[in-house]
């Protein structure tokens, strides 16, 4: 059993107990996952300080493609990355320009393919297939389109030394000089490159590196091919650490990198940084209500009503192990009328498996953690969960009800 009692994580947003009761009556109910707009503020600034300088920041949709926090990152951030046509749509409608949008994705439909083209946003090519499908939309529906190669890019270790992780993303080597031949052939202009490198990197020496070495990459392609590339996308890479055992992010060393000279950019060509759940993880919360407490042997069960068909991350198939467990706080139960927090002065914090309403044993949101003693009707809440919540999640799974989503 661990006797630790892990602290919250710098820039992640808490309610306070008395901004939790009003949050839950506008919710009406729980589960109910909350945004912070100034949060949201708050990591854009966060990683705009710790990108390429110069850089432009996208934020990718699908880490949360709420309307609301879309809406709200839509004057904070340069451009979006979309994944489909849905996350298109809402995109479009928060008002980015098509010239700022840039459609994703390892395997494009036709459909996909036509939309993104029609709305005139940039797409990525990652594959001779996929080029040849969009050269042909594109001379289909009469319109010109702008291609951004991703490049396959094996992902680098999370530690320094270690070995590259193989992915099916982007266009293999020996296959460029195919991919650019049939977009020369089109009305498609070879526009940028997409060199993504992964996600959940805390060390900054790592980050570093592997931006130089996308960039590298970049200026090898454009000289190879004698292209004048618009842009290039090197990802972002920055970890959310909302885990109690992650480490933490060194945001010092991302900000002292950018000083040193880039081996691509300027004259009019853009880096672009995507960042997904860096950005709105933070500044989200879930709330929720607790329905029962038991102890069953030497276990203290604390049972609510949200569950992994609500936030799958913190279920055992994503947390725990060696990433630890995620932030849980006992944050406010209203007593007597008054809004109070939930541990009273001189209640020590016990530990406690949080676990779901389903009928399933992987329902288990949080295990041997620090916990208050709570009653049926408190509120607990996790915090640092932002990105990858509802749409992340086996919302269908035993037909529940689903979560409530709202951005103050």
């Amino acid at each position: 059993m661990r006797t630790d009692t892990p602290s919250d994580r710098a820039g992640f947003w808490t309610p306070t107990a008395a901004e939790a009761r009003l949050l839950l009556h506008r919710a009406g109910a729980t589960p109910a996952f909350v945004y912070s707009r100034a949060a949201l503020r708050a990591a854009v600034d966060r990683v705009r300080t710790a990108s390429v300088p110069g850089a432009e920041l996208y934020y990718s949709l699908k880490a949360n493609p709420h309307p609301g926090v879309v809406t709200a990152l839509a004057s904070l951030v340069d451009g979006f990355d979309v994944c489909s046509t849905a996350e298109l749509e809402t995109a479009l409608n928060a008002g980015m320009p098509a010239a700022k949008v840039l459609f994703t994705g390892p395997a494009k439909s036709r459909p996909e393919a036509a939309a993104a083209l029609a709305a005139g946003v940039a797409v990525t090519v990652e594959s001779p297939g996929q080029a040849r499908l969009f050269a042909e939309v594109a001379e289909l529906l009469g319109v010109a389109g702008r291609a951004v190669v991703r490049l396959n890019t094996p992902y680098p270790s999370r530690a320094p030394g270690g070995a590259p992780s193989p992915n099916q993303f982007g266009v293999a080597a020996e296959d460029l000089d195919e991919v650019v031949g049939v977009l020369r052939g089109s009305a498609l202009t070879v526009d940028g490159l997409h060199l993504f490198f992964g996600s959940q990197y805390a060390d900054a020496a790592v980050v570093d590196a592997a931006r130089r070495a996308a960039l590298e990459r970049a200026r090898d392609v454009e000289e190879r091919f004698g292209l004048r590339l618009g842009m290039v996308s090197v990802g972002g890479g920055i970890a959310l650490p909302w885990c109690d055992a992650d480490p933490e992010v060194d945001w010092a060393g991302l900000e002292a990198a950018g000083g040193e000279p880039l081996p691509w950019g300027g004259g009019g060509r853009t880096v672009v940084c995507e960042y997904g759940r860096s950005i709105a993880g933070p500044a989200g919360v879930l709330l929720t209500t607790v329905l029962d407490v038991k102890t069953v042997g030497d276990r203290r069960y604390v049972a609510v009503d949200a569950g992994v068909n609500h936030l799958f991350i913190a279920g055992r198939l994503v947390a725990g192990g060696s990433r630890g467990e995620p932030l849980v706080r006992a944050v406010g139960a209203p007593q007597d009328g008054a809004p109070q927090d939930a541990a009273q002065p001189g209640d020590a914090p016990e530990r406690a498996w949080v676990t779901g309403p389903l009928c399933s044993q992987l329902d288990v949101l949080a295990e041997d953690v620090p916990l208050p003693p709570v009653a049926v009707g408190d509120t607990l809440v996790f915090l640092g969960v932002g990105a990858y919540g509802p749409t992340f999640s086996p919302s269908g799974f035993l037909s529940r009800d689903q979560a409530r989503e709202i951005v103050l």
